[in-house]
This record gives C-alpha cells, sequence and structure tokens, in this order.
C-alpha cells in the first residue's frame, strides 16, 4: 500500500496512554487575568442573564415547557427559575427571541473539554440571517480538523510507534489494528463529553462505522474484484465480532456497564489477537514453515495468514543497507535543510501531483507546519540520517513540552502558588535544545536520535486527542443546530469520516490484487475499534463514577447494533453456503442492506419508526 493507505494508522498504545493522562486533561483554556476586564465581564453576563430570565424564561410558554421537562432548579437567592439544567436543544420548543443568551447561559451547551464553544460561535457571532455562513465555515474548520487528525497520525505518531517498538525490543507490534485512530480517540472524547449518560454519538460512531465497513466497504471490494476467501480466518473474524455485538446489544438492553464489563471489552480484544498468533503459529508448524522468534503481526500478517510471520531477507537487507553503504550527499546549508524540514508541501509529490492533490497539500500546510514544529519525526525509511534535521530537533526540545502543558492547560497552573509551570518548562527546554545543538553535528544523527521518537509519540497523541475533541463538539453543535440525535450523528458524519480511509485504502488493495487482505481489514480492523472503543472510554468512565456508568438508551442505538448483527450473521451465511466465494451479487446485496439501514435509522430518528425501551 501506498503512504495515503496508512491515513488512520493509529495503536493500542495510545489509548493506554490517554487512559492515563485523561484524568487531567481539561481543554479549556483560561487566559484572561486581568481582574478590571474579568469584573466587567462579570457584570454584563449578569445583565444578560437578568435579561434572558426577564423577557424569554418567564413567557409562560416557556415556563410550561420547562416544567414539562421537569429541568428547572433554582436561581440562586433570587429564586428565579434558571435553564441551568435544559438540555441546549430544548429551544426548538421555546418561544426563545434571544437564542445566544440561552445558549451562554445553558449548562447543556457548554463544552466540557475543548478550546471554542461552537454553538456560541454561530449563535452570538453571526446574525439570525447568517447562521448560513457560521455553520458552513464550522464545517469546513470541521473538515480541516479531520484532515489534520489524518496527518498527525500517518506522519507523525505511527513513525514514532515504529522506533519506539525497535528500541524497546517488542515481541508483538500490532499494526494492523492501528485503522482505529479516529474512533477511538473520538470515542474517548464523546463519552468524556457525554452528559446525562447519553454516549449516543460515541456508539453511533463506533456500530455506524462498524455497519458501513462490513457492507459498503466489504461490498465494494466485492464488486470491484471477486475472489475467494480464507475460510479460517473469515470465520474467526466474523465469529469474534458478531460476539462484540450482541455484547454491545446487552450493555444497551440494561442501560449501564459497569467496571468489570467494560475491562472485558478489552480483555476479549487480547483473546482475539492470542487466538490469531497461535492459530497463525499452529499452521506454520504443520506446514513445517521456520518460526523466527520475533512475531511481527501487521495489516499484511493479519490479514495474509500464508505469508511468514516475519521477513528475514528484507531485515538482513535493510541491516546492511544501515551497516555499509556510504551515500555521498551534496552540501546543503544548514538553514536551508531546515526550512526544507519545515517545509509543509511534499516538492516531489507537488511536482507530479494533479490539481486536486494540490488543492489538498495546500489546503493542509498550515497544520502540516504547526505539527512539524512541535512533533519531532524519526524515520527509519529515511535510511541517510532518519529524517534527522540538526536545528529543527533542536527546537523541539522546547516547542514540544511547551505545547504539551499549555494544551492541557498545566502551563497556568502554578507550584507552591507562586512559580508557574511554564516558567518552569522553557528554560529546561532552552537548554536541552543548546545540549542537543552542541552535541550533534548537520549530517550525522546522534546516538540519542531515537529519544525524539518518545517525545513526537507524546506530543502526537496530545495533538490526536485535542483534534478528536474539537471534531466532536462541532458534531455535538451540528445535533444542537439541526436538532438531531448524538445517534445519527455518530453514524453518519463520524462514522464516514473515520471510514472513509478505510474504503479508500481496502478498496486501493483490491484494485492491485489483494482483496483478501482488504476483506480482512474490514472485520477485523472495527472489531478493535468496537471492543477498545468502548472498553477504554467507559473504564475510565466506570471508575470515575464509582463502579458503574448508567447509559441513556435510545431506539437509534438498538437499530445500529441490531443491524450490524443482521449484517454480520448474513454474511456468516451467505459467504459459506457459497463455497466462501466473495461474488459481486454479495457485494450488491450488502450495499442493498447498508442503504435499508440508513433509511430504517432516519425513520427512526424523524419518529416515523417508535417505541418505547
Amino acid at each position: 500500500m501506498g503512504h495515503e493507505s496508512h491515513v488512520w494508522k493509529i495503536v493500542f498504545t495510545a489509548c493506554v496512554l490517554i487512559a492515563e493522562m485523561s484524568p487531567v486533561v481539561n481543554l479549556q483554556s483560561q487566559f484572561v487575568n486581568d481582574s478590571m476586564l474579568d469584573g466587567l465581564v462579570k457584570r454584563n453576563r449578569k445583565a444578560s442573564v437578568q435579561n434572558f430570565i426577564n423577557n424569554d424564561l418567564q413567557l409562560p410558554l416557556n415556563k410550561g415547557k420547562l416544567k414539562e421537562i421537569g429541568n428547572i432548579n433554582s436561581n440562586g437567592s433570587d429564586g428565579e427559575e434558571s435553564p441551568n439544567n435544559v438540555e441546549c436543544r430544548a429551544f426548538h420548543n421555546m418561544n426563545i427571541t434571544d437564542i445566544c443568551s440561552f445558549v451562554n447561559q445553558t449548562a447543556d451547551c457548554d463544552i466540557d473539554e475543548g478550546f471554542i464553544r461552537y454553538t456560541s460561535f454561530v449563535y452570538c457571532d453571526f446574525a439570525e440571517h447568517l447562521l448560513p455562513l457560521g455553520l458552513v465555515i464550522v464545517f469546513i474548520w470541521w473538515v480541516f480538523l479531520f484532515i489534520g487528525l489524518a496527518v498527525t497520525a500517518d506522519d507523525f505518531f505511527c513513525p514514532a510507534l515504529t522506533v519506539i517498538s525497535k528500541t524497546l525490543g517488542l515481541s508483538v507490534t500490532f499494526l494492523a489494528f492501528g485503522n482505529g485512530a479516529p474512533d477511538i480517540f473520538s470515542s474517548i472524547a464523546a463519552i468524556g463529553n457525554a452528559s446525562n449518560g447519553d454516549a449516543g454519538l460515541a456508539l453511533g460512531a463506533l456500530l455506524g462505522a462498524g455497519v458501513f465497513v462490513t457492507t459498503v466497504v466489504a461490498g465494494v471490494i466485492a464488486i470491484v474484484r471477486p475472489f475467494d476467501a480464507m475460510q479460517r480466518p473469515f470465520l474467526r473474524d466474523v465469529i469474534f465480532y458478531l460476539a462484540a455485538v450482541f455484547w454491545t446489544f446487552y450493555i444497551l438492553w440494561k442501560k449501564e456497564i459497569t467496571k468489570y464489563e467494560s475491562i472485558g471489552f478489552i480483555l476479549l480484544y487480547v483473546f482475539y489477537v492470542v487466538v490469531v498468533v497461535a492459530g497463525r503459529y499452529i499452521y506454520q508448524k504443520q506446514r513445517g514453515l521456520p518460526t523466527p522468534p520475533v512475531t511481527v503481526v501487521t495489516n499484511q500478517t493479519i490479514s495474509d495468514e500464508r505469508r511468514p510471520l516475519l521477513n528475514t531477507e528484507a531485515c538482513k537487507l535493510t541491516n546492511y543497507v544501515q551497516d555499509t553503504v556510504s551515500i555521498e550527499q551534496e552540501y546543503i546549508h544548514p538553514l536551508a535543510r531546515f526550512f526544507n524540514s519545515v517545509n509543509p508541501i511534499d516538492h516531489d509529490k507537488w511536482v507530479k501531483a494533479g490539481c486536486f492533490v494540490r488543492f489538498y497539500e495546500v489546503f493542509k500546510c498550515p497544520v502540516v507546519f504547526v505539527l512539524k514544529l512541535t512533533i519531532p519525526v524519526v524515520d527509519y525509511e529515511d535510511e541517510v540520517n532518519h529524517n534527522w534535521s540538526r536545528h529543527l530537533n533542536s527546537l523541539h526540545c522546547t516547542v514540544g513540552p511547551l505545547f504539551a502543558i499549555f494544551a492541557t492547560n498545566l502551563g497556568w497552573k502554578t507550584i507552591g502558588n507562586v512559580y508557574p509551570v511554564w516558567a518552569l518548562v522553557l528554560p529546561v527546554g532552552v537548554i536541552l535544545s543548546l545540549v542537543v545543538f552542541f552535541t550533534s553535528n548537520n549530517n550525522q544523527y546522534p546516538r540519542y536520535h531515537a529519544v525524539f521518537a518518545y517525545l513526537g509519540f507524546l506530543v502526537s497523541v496530545i495533538w490526536i486527542y485535542c483534534i478528536a475533541n474539537e471534531v466532536v463538539n462541532i458534531l455535538q453543535m451540528f445535533g444542537i443546530v439541526f436538532n438531531i440525535s448524538n445517534a445519527i450523528l455518530g453514524l453518519t458524519f463520524l462514522a464516514w469520516g473515520n471510514s472513509i480511509g478505510d474504503l479508500i485504502a481496502d478498496t486501493a488493495m483490491a484494485k492491485q490484487g489483494y482483496p483478501r487482505m482488504g476483506i480482512s481489514a474490514c472485520f477485523g480492523g472495527p472489531l478493535f475499534n468496537l471492543l477498545l472503543g468502548i472498553g477504554i472510554p467507559f473504564t475510565i468512565g466506570t471508575f470515575k463514577n464509582g463502579g458503574s456508568y448508567a447509559l441513556n438508551v435510545t431506539l437509534e442505538e438498538i437499530v445500529l447494533a441490531g443491524f450490524l448483527a443482521f449484517s454480520l450473521v448474513s454474511s456468516l451465511i451467505i459467504v459459506p453456503l457459497s463455497g466462501f466465494r466473495m461474488t459481486r451479487a454479495w457485494g450488491i446485496y450488502l450495499m442493498v442492506l447498508y442503504c435499508v439501514f440508513l433509511l430504517v435509522a432516519l425513520l427512526t430518528e424523524t419518529g416515523v419508526i417508535h417505541g418505547h425501551l
């Protein structure tokens, strides 16, 4: 596969790190400390609240609506009714004349984690007739963030993870489930931002992406290139996926998940990996193939079990090249090399690219530029100097840690109520930058170059988590504006955005003659996303909530789980009956099934199909 096929690669290690860091991550920036300005803002805010209460909430119609919802609390000593516990989307059913004030004073409209209050942005910074313009701007920003998420995962996180796995001597490297980047981080962000147990956005994205990949993506592969599937891997993946879906359905049905159940989702995936590795080991023993001491499970090895576990000849050749080949390089001025390193546009790709690709390169260059300034990349594919840049890597020692503390809202915190954290990190970073600069040279990477991969890993994880939070907040804003449930947003926008990379990559593999790789990814990838996308965030949530997490389940989530189970069961029946031949007829059936699923989901959202849980 080419460079673009790895756009969505992320691995379980990142999720574990997020689980460790999640309790301290609070991305709401508070940079204004001027007391006079703060007092003025508070006085204006109080006046706005009183005006909103007097002019809008005291209308008989709205007071009745609030009482129907049952979310009226006392507003302090004034004894006035407050909208603090009203759902943000409730203004659609109320005669509100000042939506901006409602949004600013309703707690449900605020964000728990993130930098921008998008609901306030569209309703307060734009006049009513300019609201569509605000929504278009936010949508373009949402697309930009999705691209930033993909670039961070592919160009910065994956190289760091490769270096870390090699330096630590990890025996098993699970790169195949790296496709779960958007799903896992978006799920963590969505569940972290969920209010009153409404995890519909996270569950909708996980289940919706599963339906999309197992029907649309798998169907496209079968239509593009019919083939014979490997029997045992196909049955194994579908059965494990079915077990995960039925377990999820059970959780939804009882509307609660405990810490043991959430941990069980993680352990089920660990068991799946053990089965995969053990099955391949037994298979090779039976075929009399040599088994090397190191096992590497990649996209190709999980997909094609007849390949050797490790390409030893390639490794020997790589080591030989690294140890014995000396390449003459033309002299490049250090500053010119620095500017080439931070250049966000690939010159070689630009020369060969068409108009669309060039537009894409220009569109993403701001985020690429910022990422290059903050995240060091150690790239072993660059056999000459492993992407070493003396000036840029020296700068990373200062810029990377500073970004990390400010992104996690630790920069302005004080040590002993006196010394701010940034004032400690800054001089330490400058000293490290000087040490790196004066102990290295421009043409050869230093011995400690691999250490930069650990810094790159940490900073890229923070970047991914920050971007995922913004993506989720924007989707929640669209749900408020258009009065769409989180489940529908999850199974459409978030699921499509997270799965478009799978569609492109797996279809490209099928066209190149590797349909088995693509079809295996259609089941192995969503299985990882579902098990860890539920296991990790809800493990964090259950421990925060005292051991259990109550779920606010709607009919949309039940429809999602039911259709996903139906598509898997039908594939489990049809494929074996057809002799494990992935035919075009099967692919067309899957495409039709997805269209029916979307129709039923929309009818459920609009209330045409209804029921009580």
